[in-house]
């Protein structure tokens, strides 16, 4: 008997080693993509208005699925053909714990490849002689612009800069999960400083994991959670963020952390270190105060949100205007979202207009958080104008509902607790989901200015679907759009500043020193003596 069990689980390690068929690979591509006629919120905008010709681009794609001879190259082709719908929420996570990397990293500013940090504990002085600043060149010989063009094409954005700016960041951390995985020796070829000297390294990757055409690890191969139900509908990108970037260096680039890139002033009196930072200090019109939100999806949320309203408290007590960081936002829950609008305003506002998906699974959605509701209240009553909307749209054969609000109250109200001074948010293009909405909230409604660099333009809530048949591909799917005040569709226009400012090699350099008397100076000009 034992032996019996023995030999089957060696055929089933052989059956997940094997190489798929050219059929089971276009089956997994059909399943895909009835996936997407079905389940993809923006579907119809991106062909209408995005210029996306899908009969083309999956006949094309179709095509190249035939012509992969091994597992990473259809897995890869999968990749590039999600990220033709320009939508950074929409993406697949290939079933693979393969990866490489060099103990370096890079960020993309004012158009260059800058090192921002290397690891000494794993890469020595001696073998790689450069510092924060100096940039990278080339690598294995090819221009560095034409590295990170080719690793965009893996990626998918709602903006090409963000694109851009997330594919220089991982140069030297490559996911199987997401991007072919180098080996061997990197040459990589950096400018000291702004100099015209230009020296060589060569460099070897680190290795892990198990490559694509050999075994498939069992955890990739069991099914994900189903989506949680439209009370916790998420818009947030950090789930593909992990696979992209892994733990440890979204942590280091500041994307989704509380805390600070930008120098903190030697005189500020610090309210709040985590999961936040917060604090204020003199200025020559008074105290000013800086907050940072870093993503809308604390793990505790009513705790993460007494501790913002303690120190909204504390602000709107000690200062006379206040700067909102919102850089590299990652997003999350919808309904915190909204309880962090309540901070700053003191009148009613509109909540984010969404389209939702016009069929059976978001009926069932919110006809169960329906059920979960109390009935006799506000909420109750505009839940039930939303599952009729869905509905509607369902019977009609629409592919998104008319506009409607999926917090279960079409207004968002001012807290007890709230700031009423002048507001300078500052965001970038490393800024999406929950990171677009939010500013398009408190821009569209006049409460803050906004100051920085469009942000990424990821506009609707995601969920994962099972994974595809034959490969375990997981994919996360864009499942509605939402809406800026001003009635303009966040996916791929984002929330734009009104006062617009570029990060320089001096900023990157010197704790952004110069953005911070920048924005400092564009919050005094808006405080009365």
């Amino acid at each position: 008997m034992k032996f019996i069990l023995f030999f089957l689980v060696l055929a089933s390690l052989f059956a997940q080693a094997k190489v798929l068929t050219t059929d089971q690979k276009l089956s997994d591509f059909a399943q895909l993509n009835l996936s997407i006629d079905s389940s993809y919120g923006p579907l119809l905008y991106k062909q209408q208005t995005r210029g996306l010709k899908l009969y083309e681009v999956r006949e094309a794609y179709s095509n190249k699925i035939k012509e992969t001879k091994t597992n990473a190259e259809f897995y890869h082709t999968i990749v590039r053909y999600l990220s033709e719908f320009q939508d950074g929420h929409l993406g697949a996570i290939l079933p693979s714990d393969y990866r490489a990397d060099i103990a370096i990293a890079t960020d993309l500013v004012e158009g260059k490849v800058l090192i921002g940090e290397v690891d000494r504990k794993k890469l020595s002085e001696k073998d790689f002689p450069f510092q924060k600043g100096d940039e990278i060149v080339s690598l294995n010989d090819e221009e560095i612009s034409k590295v990170v063009d080719n690793l965009s094409s893996y990626l998918g954005s709602g903006f090409a800069l963000s694109e851009k700016r997330t594919a220089a960041q991982i140069i030297f951390a490559r996911s199987g999960r997401r991007f072919p995985v180098p080996t061997g020796n990197a040459v990589v070829q950096v400018r000291r400083g702004t100099s015209d000297l230009i020296e060589t390294a060569t460099l070897k990757w680190e290795v892990t994991g198990t490559p694509f055409d050999e075994q498939l690890s069992v955890q990739f191969n069991q099914r994900p959670q189903q989506a949680q139900t439209t009370q916790y509908h998420s818009l947030s990108m950090k789930p593909l963020l992990l696979d992209v970037l892994g733990q440890e260096r979204l942590e280091r680039s500041f994307r989704c952390s509380g805390g600070t890139r930008i120098a903190i002033p030697a005189d500020a009196t610090v309210i709040i270190r985590d999961p936040f930072i917060a604090y204020y200090h003199q200025t020559p019109k008074g105290k000013v105060g800086y907050l940072r939100i870093p993503h809308y999806s604390f793990p505790k949320p009513e705790e993460a949100f007494k501790k913002y309203e303690y120190a909204i408290n504390e602000l709107e007590k000690n200062t006379v205007g206040l700067v909102i960081d919102q850089d590299h936002n990652c997003g999350g829950s919808v309904t915190f979202l909204h309880y962090m609008v309540s901070l700053f305003i003191s009148e009613p506002i509109n909540t984010t207009d969404f389209e939702l998906l016009a069929s059976k699974t978001e009926y069932f959605d919110f006809k169960k958080w329906l059920a979960e509701t109390v009935t006799d209240t506000i909420e109750y009553k505009e839940l039930e104008k939303v599952l009729v909307a869905i509905k509607t749209a369902w019977e009609k054969g629409d592919h998104l509902t008319e506009k409607v609000s999926i917090s279960g109250d079409r207004q968002i109200h001012p807290n007890r607790i709230r700031y009423t001074k002048p507001i300078v948010m500052l965001i970038d293009e490393l800024a999406g989901s929950g990171g677009d909405a939010f500013p398009s909230l408190m821009g569209g409604n006049k409460r803050a200015t906004l100051l920085g660099t469009r942000t990424a333009g990821l506009g609707g809530h995601i969920a994962q679907l099972a994974p595809l048949n034959h490969s375990a591909i997981n994919i996360v799917i864009t499942k509605s759009l939402f809406y800026r005040p001003d009635g303009v569709a966040v996916e791929n226009n984002g929330a734009v500043p009104d006062v617009p400012y570029t990060i320089t090699r001096d900023d990157y350099m010197y704790e952004y020193k110069n953005y911070q008397q920048f924005y400092l100076k564009t919050l005094l000009d808006q405080i009365q003596q």
